[in-house]
């Protein structure tokens, strides 16, 4: 399929629209969903991942990334388009969930908030908030996942370029509490809606190189969507100027990872060493020395998988004194030796 038979048969209802539609009909009356439930195909329901109200056996509490991604090829992006007329269950995930509305209109309730969604928009959802999405007509959300641990080297320049969006995501990838959503209307903007279906239709054809080419389509609608649309942003305020103090912390160990020290840090936010600590550990669950080799190891994994540089070149690069110590240390975090790591992602990237 290519992107102008994509563009035409998109409307059209899949084999799961047509039984949720069938499922949302019959939900209307009392007898006629009694009659729909008794002739239930529970094999076909869960071989499908069918979720059903009335069967709390199909409704995981939390989406967990086995639940969407193949965890045996380090799939890291999964495009789909939503299933209209299935119900509208909220819910939590443990990955970062876009939702773009190509055409149409459908609401999403976060965190007990209810947001009216129109053509155009773009919301990104992070892991452990809990939302619902209700499309019950003929409109079109292209769902993309993005999964949480390996978001960091997918995307590691763009987050580490001041924006909104970046700074939303190292808030949710670092912090235990951040902004529950972030919304940007792009309106009718064509090259926008014409980048999801692409992405869509990729998905779909799996053909050589198609992880690549969505990873990448993807990151050009950030920069645009943060180029053009920033205005537009719609989010959650910060509970209190030191939540915003927080965040801040951790923008600021982004942006100097190399040769940051805990008392540069206290003197840029003119707090005392033990205070600072104190912030980090209750905003990340980490400590200052963790959130630091968190970061760093983090940036060697991008150089390993897209640059020649030599592993000892990589562990100056990234801040250490001795190549030993940088082994040790990705060791520690990753389960396994730099080198390991970057066979295995070009593996990854040539399958």
């Amino acid at each position: 399929m290519d992107i102008t038979a994509a563009r035409q048969h998109i409307y059209d209802m899949t084999a799961v629209e047509n039984f949720y539609r069938d499922y949302y009909i019959a939900g209307k009356n009392k007898d006629t969903l009694q009659a729909f439930l008794q002739d239930l195909d529970m094999e076909m329901v869960q071989k499908k991942h069918l979720l059903i109200n009335e069967k709390p056996e199909t409704i995981p509490d939390v989406f967990e990334d086995s639940f969407f991604f193949d965890l045996s090829n380090n799939d890291s992006i999964v495009v789909q388009k939503h299933e209209r007329y299935s119900p509208a269950i909220e819910h939590s995930h443990t990955f970062f969930e876009i939702s773009y509305v190509y055409d149409g209109k459908s609401t999403q309730t976060i965190s007990g908030r209810t947001l009216e969604m129109r053509t155009g928009d773009f919301c990104v959802i992070p892991p452990g908030i809990r939302h619902s999405i209700s499309v019950f007509d003929d409109t079109i959300v292209i769902n993309i996942m993005l999964r949480k641990d390996t978001l960091h080297t997918m995307f590691y320049s763009f987050l580490n370029t001041p924006n909104l969006l970046s700074s939303f995501f190292l808030n949710n990838i670092y912090a235990k509490k951040a902004n529950d959503y972030i919304v940007f209307h792009t309106g009718t903007d064509s090259g926008i809606a014409t980048s999801f279906l692409w992405m869509l239709t990729e998905s779909i054809n799996r053909q050589e190189y198609y992880y690549q080419a969505i990873t990448n389509t993807l990151l050009l609608d950030f920069y645009l969507i943060i180029r053009n649309y920033s205005e537009s942003v719609q989010m959650p305020l910060f509970d209190s100027r030191i939540d915003v103090q927080r965040y801040a912390l951790i923008q600021y160990i982004q942006e100097n990872y190399k040769d940051v020290t805990l008392s540069d840090l206290s003197k840029k936010f003119h707090y005392s060493n033990e205070y600072t600590s104190r912030l980090i550990k209750e905003l990340t669950g980490m400590t200052y020395t963790e959130i630091v080799r968190t970061v760093r190891i983090e940036r060697s994994q991008d150089l390993l998988a897209n640059s020649t540089m030599s592993v000892a070149t990589i562990a100056e690069v990234v801040g250490y004194d001795t190549t030993e110590h940088y082994i040790r240390q990705f060791k520690k975090h990753t389960k396994m030796t730099p080198s390991a790591y970057r066979k295995e992602s070009a593996s990854s990237r040539n399958r």
